[in-house]
């Protein structure tokens, strides 16, 4: 499968581009600055904005799917990420693919006002999930729980349209979840809420 990953430098987007390259995926790593980036010699690179509709459709030809782990930086990003979404959604439509997964997080599942810092950040994860839902498109929303950076630990519990009952979820999961997503029909069209199991489950589980 031939994969294009947008926010590929990120924290979340190098894990996704490192697994999809350990599935045997033909992974294109979409990045605003290529000199500044490592990944494995069978990864290709595509710098570009991902606003820049031309560099856009040159990534995403021949493509198979998307996964974009673009993600807003609290106090600082307006709608830059959500500007991003609509351009790739549009190119998409024109040309393809029709599967994408998206990183959210859960505030996409409620409408409630947030405010303080990450008020911007709830609020591009909810216009990003109105774009997809306004589209001709095969897509799916990931929404995790509180992203961690330690080990990843093999399981994730997806809810359908639901939050995921877990507190954390650590980056690696999360990367795993978003590769699944493209390839589970039954996520299509649906917001999926996605966490490590809680630590009560874990217990009984043992």
């Amino acid at each position: 499968m031939r994969i294009v990953v947008f926010g590929a430098s990120g924290k979340t987007g190098r894990l996704v581009v490192a697994q999809s390259a350990q599935r045997g995926d033909d992974v294109i790593a979409f990045v605003r600055d290529a000199s500044k980036q490592w990944f494995p010699d069978a990864v290709k690179i595509q710098q570009g904005q991902p606003s820049d509709a031309k560099v856009v459709e040159e990534a995403l030809a021949g493509a198979d799917a998307v996964i974009s782990a673009l993600g807003p930086i609290a106090e600082e990003t307006t709608t830059e990420i959500s500007d991003a979404t609509r351009t790739i959604v549009a190119v998409m439509e024109r040309i393809g693919p029709r599967r994408i997964a998206i990183a959210a997080n859960p505030r996409v599942f409620s409408d409630t006002e947030v405010t303080g810092p990450y008020a911007n950040v709830a609020a591009e994860h909810r216009r990003d999930a109105a774009i997809l839902r306004g589209s001709a498109l095969d897509w799916t929303v990931v929404a995790a729980a509180a992203l961690t950076d330690d080990p990843a630990t093999g399981s994730y519990v997806a809810v359908v349209d639901g939050k995921a009952p877990g507190k954390s979820t650590t980056r690696g999961d999360f990367a795993t979840a978003l590769l699944d997503a493209i390839e589970k029909d039954e996520w299509v069209g649906h917001v999926v809420g996605v966490s490590n199991p809680p630590v009560e489950a874990a217990e009984d589980s043992g």
